[in-house]
């Protein structure tokens, strides 16, 4: 199964085609080339392979040898009849070579002829012709040493020749073979990587697709969620202004002064938080259509700290809720001031959110490493669980815990925080542990401070019952 899978893979491929074509083209080349060379023959091979220049003179110095040695009473007759029979014989197969016809045309018809005649003779006195003695035999032998010493030579040159064919073809088919191996181990080496990154380009692309999927389902599922907060985010302004102004209308004649301030004060509180949610809603549009531009001056960055604490003593009051801020120095910082504003106060807005009542929040701006200028808030609420981490930076997103409870909020805070630090170019550091507490650090660059007072020392500031407590107490 799994190779009937890969076999439908490599189909699909599109390298496959070229590759498959220039393997078939290679190993057919290549057969061809080791075929010529391993089948490659002189004409009538069998015979010229048999007929060499040695053996011809050795079969003939034998036999010389022999019938020298039966004229001097030395040698048997029947060992001479033996070696001028493997002489004829080897002659035979010289003249059914095709070394008979080169031989001839070489010059060395003569010599030929006169060994010829010299098989005659042999062929004559082995079959027992009266009119061939012994020797005349031995006469025709000693007159056929120099003749026969001249086609030895004339075919070992031959066989050179054909030697040396051999080899010059064999050399080319080799060669073309080399040369075939060689593009075909090319081939493999450039098409296969390319095949193995497209391959691993396309696996990329469809990871990158499916996490896109991913991402895409989950905001999807964030923005559902979004239009159903936002329903109940507008709705509660609304019906807040709605009744209480009408309240006010309807009984304009009977109702008390201070009724009447109290009803204003909640319609304004409202009118206000209805701004600042449109507010936010359009800004985040802006900043996903990329127009959304910062407008920098220079600022007290220690003014807009304790400012933007200030606005929060009141609730923090309510709750029974102590406010610590530690600074070590008033600095001045080229800013956006109300962008970095709106960061403190979304980050201190979920601190106070999501602390108990009698908590406390802890709020500090120093120097980090040289670099960087930091406010941190601490507090030591229900914090955020570890699976929310994650998705707790996007639009629209919001805490299990916040779905789960009674607290206010669109999901719109930190998402808001983590695009206006990256037009000031810093970044937002979260550290929470449920049922511990969460730290939120806003880190800006250091290029953005323009001047540095250092305070006598770090001092804290107390906000809420504690302060008013420390007031009285002189």
């Amino acid at each position: 199964m799994k190779l009937k899978r890969l076999y439908k893979d490599w189909r699909k491929a599109s390298l496959a085609l070229p590759l498959a074509v220039t393997i078939l083209l290679a190993v057919a080349m290549a057969g061809v080339a080791t075929y010529t060379v391993v089948t490659y023959r002189a004409a009538d091979a069998t015979a010229a392979e048999r007929v060499t220049a040695y053996g011809f003179k050795a079969r003939f110095d034998a036999a010389l040898a022999s019938a020298r040695a039966v004229s001097r009473g030395e040698g048997e007759a029947a060992g001479m009849i033996a070696d001028i029979r493997s002489f004829d014989i080897e002659f035979m197969q010289l003249r059914e070579s095709p070394n008979r016809a080169r031989l001839q045309t070489a010059g060395m018809a003569g010599e030929y002829a006169v060994v010829e005649a010299l098989a005659a003779r042999i062929d004559a006195y082995v079959t027992g012709d009266p009119d061939i003695s012994r020797e005349t035999l031995f006469t025709e032998l000693e007159a056929a040493a120099a003749p026969v010493s001249a086609l030895a030579w004339a075919l070992k040159a031959d066989n050179d020749r054909a030697a040396a064919e051999l080899r010059d073809r064999f050399d080319r088919g080799a060669g073309l073979l080399v040369v075939l191996v060689g593009l075909f181990i090319v081939s493999l080496a450039v098409l296969l990587p390319v095949e193995w990154h497209r391959r691993k380009s396309l696996l990329a692309k469809t990871r990158a697709l499916e996490i896109s999927e991913g991402k895409l389902r989950d905001l999807s599922f964030y923005r559902q969620q979004f239009l159903a907060n936002m329903s109940h985010e507008f709705r509660t302004p609304l019906n807040a202004i709605q009744g209480f102004s009408e309240a006010i209308l309807i009984q304009k004649d009977t109702m008390k002064q201070e009724r009447v301030f109290e009803y204003v004060d909640i319609v304004s509180r409202s009118a206000k938080d209805l701004a600042r949610l449109t507010e936010d809603v359009l800004d985040l549009s802006k900043i996903d259509a990329g127009k959304f531009d910062i407008q920098r001056e220079d600022a007290s960055f220690t003014s807009i700290l304790e400012d933007t604490i200030v606005q929060f003593q009141a609730v923090a009051e309510q709750r029974e809720i102590t406010i610590r801020a530690g600074i070590e120095a008033d600095w001045t910082v080229n800013c956006d001031r109300l962008a970095v504003k709106r960061c403190i106060s979304n980050v201190l807005s979920n601190a106070l959110k999501f602390s108990d009542k009698g908590g406390a929040i802890y709020v500090d701006a120093y120097l980090r490493d040289r670099r960087l200028l930091v406010v941190e808030v601490r507090d030591v609420g229900c914090g955020i669980p570890e699976r929310d981490l994650q998705s707790i930076w996007m639009v629209y997103a919001r805490s299990s815990l916040t779905r789960k409870s009674d607290r206010e909020g669109a999901g719109l805070g930190l998402a808001m925080v983590k695009a206006l630090m990256d037009a000031h170019n810093g970044f937002v550091e979260l550290q929470s542990r449920e049922g511990v507490g969460t730290s939120v650090r806003l880190c800006f660059p250091l290029t953005m401070v323009v001047a540095t007072h250092w305070r006598d020392k770090a001092r804290a500031t107390v906000f809420g019952d504690e302060a008013e407590a420390q007031l009285k107490a002189g």
